[in-house]
């Protein structure tokens, strides 16, 4: 067992000064009386309050320790580790969207997503094999169904980023042509969300590990250019469109670089 919160343990010391308390409890006032025949019980109450005698039973004292007890187990907030295993033939579809590059996590989305995978690679079970897919631009297969680590480890390790909006409808194709013909196949997908509203149904219960610490993200979605003819000028002409996925509104300083040299810059809200 294990616990979250460890320091909280140190809250246990607090049952010393309460038996300390019962140990230490103020004597009564000594007063001479004819008999004591009616004055047996007070005097075992006596001897009880007596400082540093023998703790006797009591069930006030007991309590008080269980609920003390209780508290600090319940504030240390124990648990339990169990071993992931990742069981049977799984694919993996790896997010490498232009969003994963964002850096509200370090040093990025994309690297903390490889490392995601990296633990399922870790936690693959030795009977198990698994199929690792980038969801890019154009969606590929990095590593078809295998169960060598290493080698899986190899294909993770040529996946990268890029600055382009990622196809999920063809990569969900992938994901459900590499799942056919195992009964027990599970697809994992490891991104930052924002995902389709309108992809096609993955076979089985598709497992998503979230990535990045927020939703927010300026995207270019759209970047294209055109030749202006030479009757208007010449030259050519850039469009570009920028969209805030975010829920905060934002203002943002869009430039144009040409071979390293800035050549325009305008902000935009």
């Amino acid at each position: 067992m294990s616990f979250l919160t460890p320091l909280f343990l140190l809250l246990g010391l607090l049952a010393v000064p309460i038996i300390i308390m019962y140990m230490l409890r103020l004597r009564r006032r000594e007063v001479l009386v004819s008999s004591t025949l009616l004055w047996q019980k007070l005097l075992r109450d006596r001897e009880a309050n007596a400082p540093w005698q023998k703790l006797r039973r009591n069930l006030l004292l007991l309590l008080q320790l269980l609920i003390l007890a209780a508290l600090v187990f319940a504030l240390a907030r124990p648990f339990l580790p169990v071993p992931s295993v990742v069981s049977g033939s799984v694919v993996v579809l790896l997010d490498a969207s232009a969003s994963m590059l964002a850096t509200d996590v370090e040093p990025n989305r994309f690297a903390a997503a490889a490392a995601e995978v990296d633990r399922l690679i870790a936690d693959l079970a030795g009977s198990s094999q698994m199929t690792l897919i980038q969801v890019g631009h154009t969606p590929q297969v990095l590593i078809a169904a295998t169960g060598d680590k290493t080698a899986l480890r190899q294909a993770l390790g040529r996946a990268a980023a890029e600055t382009a909006v990622p196809d999920w409808p063809a990569a969900f194709a992938l994901a459900a042509g590499a799942a056919q013909g195992f009964q027990d196949a599970s697809i994992v997908i490891v991104s930052d969300g924002g995902l389709p509203a309108d992809l096609p149904p993955l076979p089985g219960s598709p497992a998503f590990i979230p990535v990045g610490a927020s939703g927010e993200n300026l995207a270019i979605t759209a970047l294209a250019t055109a030749a202006i003819p030479e009757e208007a000028g010449g030259g050519i002409q850039l469009f570009a469109s920028v969209r805030n996925e975010g829920l905060v509104d934002r203002e943002a300083l869009l430039s144009l670089s040409l071979d390293g040299a800035l050549t325009d810059a305008r902000r935009i809200a």
